[in-house]
């Protein structure tokens, strides 16, 4: 009789444990879950990440200098050029790393047209200039699947002889 009574106890007592166990499990190990189901709500578990806002300070990545060449009517000029690139999105600043090339190769092709003439008549209204140059760079960026996140063009040196 003593025999069937253990049987049963034993059950009980590790059904009782693993109970105990799982409690404890649950407690620890999905604390970090409450505390964003407590913190977010509900709806939190079911939206995606969203990206970052915008930071209000400026983030900026310099070119490198450029020299280029300018045809002029009686003999070839050239310009020296430094340029920064300005965006509020650091995440996005970090990512030009990468199409750097590209962006260096897109400023070259701007000014592949251009005169000695052309290049002075265009510097008489710098902020066209720095924003057709913007324009294309971000067309350059959506060409490689990045977000067009060049927000202006600062030129920091520029000589002309």
């Amino acid at each position: 009789m003593a025999k069937k009574l253990r049987t049963p106890l034993l059950i009980v007592l590790l059904v009782l444990l693993a109970s105990l166990a799982g409690m404890w499990a649950g407690t620890f190990v999905l604390a970090d879950y409450r505390d964003r189901w407590v913190n977010d709500g509900w709806a939190a578990w079911f939206e995606s990440t969203p990206e970052p806002e915008p930071v209000t300070e400026p983030r900026f990545q310099p070119l490198e200098q450029f020299v280029i060449g300018l045809p002029g009517a009686e003999r070839n000029h050239y310009m020296v050029l430094e340029l920064a690139l300005m965006s509020r999105r650091p995440n996005q600043v970090a990512l030009w790393e990468g199409v750097l090339p590209a962006l260096r190769n897109t400023t070259l092709t701007y000014f592949s047209g251009f005169d000695h003439e052309q290049v002075q008549q265009q510097l008489q209204d710098m902020s066209r200039f720095e924003q057709e140059l913007q324009t294309a760079l971000n067309q350059r960026l959506e060409s490689y699947d990045y977000a067009p996140s060049v927000e202006a063009v600062l030129i920091t040196k520029l000589v002309i002889q």
